[in-house]
């Protein structure tokens, strides 16, 4: 094996290949060149690159690590460097150069991607839209979550976070809104396995009342989407399926799109590696809404006598940065194995974070433990498996709405800013003497508990064994088996000093909640390639069966009045609460893909039948099939390297939840004092059947002046039809309402991606990427009566099903019915709508010898918001400006509920990193030492926007298909700052 270049060996620059040198005496012919080609992001070698003395045939291929040795005439000579999946080089080697490092960047064109079950194809020959995020997009700055890392990378693609609290809680939505009443987040796969993205409830509903209301969801326990269980450093890349036309093999569980998740692995003939990264950093408080400043007239005025006691003059108090002033660090370690011995290939990966929140006992923890190893058994079986454990620990304060007045921001509006609310040297917190249970938001922070614990596993396995192969085609069969499982624990607790518990008629409440998950999924595929020589003709044939199962079992203990300093739940009066899911699906799938006219022309068709015990018949097949084509254009410029053109066709589904077919049954009642068995009120359906969405869509991508420019465009439509809705039925039924299908909507859309690489030469490159994105919906046509579908009422702004009109529409009642009678308000009306106008995400990276530096801008413009945390100080009389502004808000409210709807357009830093690569010379020093960097990050430093309240993205409801962009008494957003050590051995 030939030697290493040396550790000082210069980076390779593309240059014009010079002219021939001049003949050499005989003596000095030829000289030795020795040198490695690696991949420029991970710097591991690159096996099998083509390394050729540019004008002739002379040339080698590099070795399993990368390594070459080649014989070439003296003086500088050119090399021209190929291979399939890295972009073509050419390389200049000095006279006096007897080692080059070359480092190669990934091809665009060339790269894998996923487009069925068992296959995949280049992107060049793609004939729909797939986004791509990379390893090195993913880390340029420390996220909690992995749908944090995607924010404005991908077109088509609006990521919303939900809250500011620790441990994420996050929603992705692709393409528009496609359902009403179903799922409403994407199918997430990771290394072949279907995982959970359910968002459970805490249950802290329970003590909060939030569901009392006008709005019975759970959904407002402000509740982590468990997509947040993943470590982001395990990722070697995403890519995710918007459209019907990619996602159709995935059936009933792929009208909100896929996101395939590919883990790290060890890379055949790499020796081990190690690479470690600590990082120190803290989060602040982003934005404050701040609070009304009282002079002692103004005081005794809104709050009475009272209000003497506690005013001082000239003093003040900040009880937001009070409440969410911390700054205690925050920490992440991530160390990671990999390499591979013989036919054995591994990665490993252990992290442990622990990061603080803003407010005062508010964290997330997450340890996590990853190992996949890969074996060759011979030529015929390639087997490989996964194992991924990770526990979480997180205390996300008391948010959001409640209808019992103590969640922070509730509180708070009721707070006047003369009061001191601050703990004596006793560790004791005054009572609120302006709230009639006396609730203190600091006593609130420091001695609630709101602890979520979750331990999560998740495995695959698969195994390929290639049963025929010749020179034209081969035959492998497939097989694949996963599972995921997680238990959530909820401990809640309420202890009874707490002066709103104090005040209650049982004070002191606990409650423990546990939820567990299972998620299995198992297949057999065959694939059958067909490729003869110089047809220029390749067919990829494959079929498949699936079977998948997903168990969720939720149980909620609540007790109240209980003893001092006790929180078990059996020392109180309990209520049960159980919940239990069981669904099975079945699926079949035949897929046939052709690449043809020498790799110009694709021809892409398959279709996967369907069962699934949600469905009311459970035997029933539904078909979900897809057709695709693509031509790539020979070259009419030379500026011109690829131009194509797609068009592609695709249906999908999403299925009825589960018990929708059920008429369930309540026993909670008695009858003659025996417990007795009565009907719920839902009837339910037996032909219940899942939405159908087809869409169609049409694309050019282009690629110019040797990859330094890649564009895509894509236009869609999409249609949903058999909508599950609610219809309500009569009281004669013995029934109240029933889901049913029926009705139709569409989102129709642009997505745009640029990427440009203006410079790539030896110290300095510049890549710039940029994404746009336009949805417009539309119900196009209903079975049932228009009908709310979330808000708080169209006195203050609630969501209209409505046929011919936006899905997302926001209505309220504007104006009088009779302009002669202040008596007869209102009209109801649109007075705002959820989807941006467009959004645009600008990423830019820069490098200069050993720096780095790389930002991310995320723009959304338009978009509507329901500001109710804003109504609840002007009706408190505490928001900042209530004289005169907030007054008369309060009073054109009363005939215009879209005072409260703001403006949620943003502009925002939403990454930024700067990173010195450490000069070889420093490292070698340190004894087994490869490479090593330090990098400095933050993230959402700067948020530019029109908005009053906390955040634009904020949604009080998590992740619900229409009822977002609600701000009520939200986790205040914070800022996060990180210095990062990495060191590869």
């Amino acid at each position: 094996m030939a030697p290493a270049p040396a550790a000082d060996a210069p980076v390779a620059a593309p240059v014009a290949a010079p002219a021939p040198a001049a003949p050499a005496p005989q003596a000095q012919r030829t000289r030795t060149i020795r040198g490695r080609a690696v991949d420029k992001v991970s710097n591991e070698g690159v096996p099998l690159v083509r390394v050729i003395l540019k004008g002739t045939t002379q040339g080698v291929e590099t070795d399993l690590e990368g390594r070459f040795t080649l014989e070439v005439p003296t003086g500088p000579v050119a090399l021209d460097i190929s291979s399939q999946d890295y972009k073509q080089r050419d390389v200049l080697v000095g006279a006096n150069q007897g080692s080059v490092t070359i480092a190669l960047e990934a091809s665009f064109t060339e790269e894998m991607v996923v487009i069925g079950r068992a296959s995949e194809v280049a992107r060049k020959n793609l004939a729909n839209s797939v986004a791509t995020v990379n390893a090195e997009a993913l880390a340029r700055t420390p996220v909690a979550t992995v749908d944090q890392a995607v924010q404005g990378k991908v077109a088509g693609a609006n990521i919303q976070s939900n809250s500011g609290a620790p441990g994420g809680g996050m929603q992705m939505r692709l393409r528009g809104v496609s359902t009403i009443n179903a799922e409403a987040s994407p199918l997430y796969v990771i290394d072949g396995v279907l995982i959970s993205d359910v968002a459970i409830a805490s249950g802290i509903f329970a003590i909060t009342e939030s569901t009392g209301g006008s709005n019975p969801d759970p959904t407002q326990d402000n509740q982590v989407n468990r997509i947040a269980d993943i470590n982001p450093n395990d990722i070697e890349s995403i890519e995710i399926l918007k459209g019907a036309s990619a996602a159709a093999i995935y059936g009933s569980k792929a009208s909100n799109g896929v996101v395939i998740i590919n883990t790290k692995r060890g890379r055949a003939g790499a020796g081990p590696r190690v690479d470690i990264t600590q990082r120190v950093g803290m989060y602040t408080l982003a934005n404050k809404l701040g609070t009304r400043k009282f002079s002692l007239e103004e005081a005794v005025a809104e709050f009475g006598e009272k209000a003497r006691a506690e005013y001082v003059e000239g003093r003040t108090f900040d009880h937001e940065a009070e409440l969410a002033g911390n700054r205690k660090l925050s920490s992440e370690t991530v160390a990671s194995v990999s390499g591979a011995s013989g036919d054995t290939r591994y990665f490993g990966s252990v992290l442990v974070k622990d990061d603080n929140g803003i407010i005062g006992a508010t964290g997330y923890e997450k340890q996590s433990f990853r190992l996949n190893v890969g074996q060759k058994l011979g030529d015929l079986v390639d087997v490989n498996a996964s194992a991924n454990v990770v526990h979480s620990l997180s205390d996300r304060g008391l948010t959001n709405n409640d209808n019992t007045g103590i969640t922070y921001h509730m509180v708070l509006p009721s707070t006047p800013s003369f009061l001191d609310i601050q703990p004596d040297e006793n560790g004791n917190y005054p009572s609120n003497p302006f709230l009639r249970n006396g609730a203190n938001p600091l006593q609130t922070a420091a001695l609630v508990k709101n602890d979520e614990d979750v331990w999560r596993f998740i495995a695959s396995s698969d195994a390929t064994i290639n049963l025929y192969k010749d020179d034209v085609s081969e035959l492998r069969v497939l097989g694949n088996f996963g599972v995921d499982r997680f238990q959530q624990q909820n401990n809640i607790l309420f202890p009874p000093e707490l002066y709103f518990e104090a005040t209650g008629s049982q004070p002191g409440a606990s409650l423990a909640a546990s939820s567990e998950a299972r998620n299995l999924n198992t297949g057999v595929n065959a694939v059958y390639n067909y490729k003869p020589a110089g047809t220029g003709i390749t067919s990829n044939t494959s079929v498949g069966f699936s079977f998948e199962e997903r168990a969720l079992d939720s149980l909620y203990i609540v007790s109240r009045n209980l003893p001092p300093d006790q929180s078990n739940v059996d020392l109180g009066n309990t209520d049960v609460r159980e919940d239990r899911q069981l669904i099975r699906d079945r699926g079949y799938y035949v897929q046939e893909e052709m690449i043809l006219l020498d790799e110009r022309l694709t021809l892409v068709g398959a279709v996967r039948g369907e069962q699934s015990s949600n469905n009311g018949d459970a035997n029933k097949l539904f078909f979900f099939p897809k057709l695709a084509t693509a031509y790539r254009i020979p070259s009419f410029h030379s500026a011109v390297d690829e131009f194509k053109v797609r068009l592609a066709y695709g249906e999908t589904g999403n299925q009825p939840k589960y018990g929708w077919k059920n008429s369930p049954l309540r026993a909670d009642s008695k009858i003659n004092g025996l417990p007795g068995i009565i009907g719920s009120g839902i009837r339910g359906n037996a032909d219940i059947r899942p939405e159908r969405q087809r869409e169609v869509e049409a694309g050019l991508d282009a690629v110019f002046l040797g990859g330094n420019v890649v564009t895509e465009l894509s236009v869609y439509q999409r249609n949903i039809s058999d909508l599950l809705l609610r219809r309500a039925l009569a009281p004669s039924t013995g029934y109240t309402f029933e889901y049913i299908n029926g009705g139709t909507l569409r989102n129709r859309g642009v997505e745009v991606m640029v990427q440009l690489n203006p410079f790539n030469g030896r110290e300095f490159e510049w890549v710039s990427n940029t994404t746009f994105t336009v949805n417009r919906s539309k119900v196009t046509s209903l079975s049932v009566p228009s009908f709310l579908a979330g808000g708080f009422g169209t006195g203050l702004g609630a969501f209209r099903i409505q046929e011919g009109r936006s899905v997302t529409q926001i209505v309220g009642n504007v104006g009088l019915k009779d302009p002669n009678d202040p008596n007869s308000c209102c009209v109801e009306q649109k007075i705002g709508d959820t989807e941006p106008d467009f959004r645009m995400g600008f990423s830019n990276s820069f490098r200069y010898k050993g720096f780095s530096l790389s930002f991310l801008v995320d723009w959304q413009q338009g978009s509507d918001i329901i500001n109710l945390t804003r109504y609840i100080y002007d009706a408190s009389h505490t928001s900042p400006d209530y004289v005169g502004a907030g007054e008369q808000r309060l009073a054109d409210q009363k005939t215009n509920a879209g005072i409260y709807v703001e403006d949620a357009t943003f502009v925002k830093l939403r990454e930024i990193s700067l990173t010195y690569q450490l000069p070889d010379d420093w490292v070698v020093r340190i004894p087994k030492v490869k490479s090593a960097q330090i990098t400095f990050a933050a993230r959402n430093v700067l948020t530019l926007t029109g908005y009053s309240g906390l955040d634009p993205e904020v949604s009080n409801f998590g992740n619900q298909a229409v009822a977002r962009n609600i701000d009520v008494a939200p986790f205040p957003p914070s800022r996060s700052f990180w210095t990062s050590l990495d060191v590869g051995f």
